[in-house]
């Protein structure tokens, strides 16, 4: 279930919202929007190509904001079946938002096991709103 205040924004196939742990700046989940508990294999084409829009939206976004080093994705579903797919935008050199740092404390190795958020939850639905309004601007 993704949390209302958290959506950034929707397509006909999936919705972005921000991820809960921001402790890698810019996070977002692409969840897929009608019921499908399988995985990207049992996506339709028309789904595939919207989820690649989203992730070249995404990426422009998130670049032109944070300017990350690279961009990491995963699709797992272990906890939660619906598809979805996180998108983990990575840094050499911490980045900031409001004056708050975010070191990628896993630089140059998996994204997993993800570290502590250095936002609050109050602060993190502040950046969904910031990212929302971004990507309406956009």
């Amino acid at each position: 279930m993704v949390a209302q205040e958290l959506i950034i924004k929707q397509t006909d196939g999936w919705t972005w919202s921000a991820f809960p742990n921001q402790c890698y700046l810019g996070r977002v989940q692409f969840t897929l929007r009608r019921k499908c508990e399988g995985s990207l294999a049992s996506l339709s084409q028309e789904e595939w190509s919207d989820l690649r829009v989203c992730l070249v939206e995404y990426e422009e976004l998130i670049g032109k904001a944070f300017a990350p080093d690279r961009f990491n994705y995963v699709q797992l579903g272990n906890v939660w079946p619906q598809v979805h797919v996180h998108a983990i935008p990575r840094y050499q050199k911490p980045p900031t938002w409001n004056g708050i740092a975010f070191p990628d404390t896993r630089w140059g190795d998996v994204p997993l096991p993800e570290p502590d958020s250095p936002i609050s939850e109050e602060q993190t639905l502040a950046f969904a709103a910031e990212l929302r309004a971004m990507c309406s601007a956009a």
